[in-house]
């Protein structure tokens, strides 16, 4: 991702929820992910939005940075929308209305 971005341009990725906790590949990701980029926001959205029924995705959204000594992230905006909520593809999907109080939340400010 990070080596198709400019740097100091922005860029959303969806990861499945073990990115952000697993050890193995998934602590190697997210690692590199801190230093590399300026990682300002995380959308946790509920099980079975991109993926099967059981698994839980995020949004990270980052800026693309230069190499450097220290970890360009320093802070990070966590926005739970998968608490006690629930969709489905069929029966209750995901609208643009189910996100707008993230929309309204979302700003450079908040990065």
């Amino acid at each position: 991702m990070h080596t198709l971005l400019w740097t100091g341009k922005q860029a959303a990725v969806a990861l499945s929820g073990n990115v952000l906790f697993e050890g193995g590949a998934g602590e190697t990701i997210r690692k590199k992910l801190l230093e590399i980029t300026d990682l300002h926001t995380i959308l946790r959205l509920p099980t079975g939005i991109f993926y099967a029924n059981s698994v839980k995705t995020n949004l990270l959204f980052f800026e693309a940075k230069s190499v450097a000594k220290e970890p360009w992230t320093k802070e990070v905006w966590i926005y739970d929308y998968h608490t006690n909520v629930n969709h489905t593809l069929k029966k209750n999907p995901m609208k643009y209305s189910n996100l707008e109080n993230f929309i309204n939340c979302y700003s450079l400010e908040n990065s």
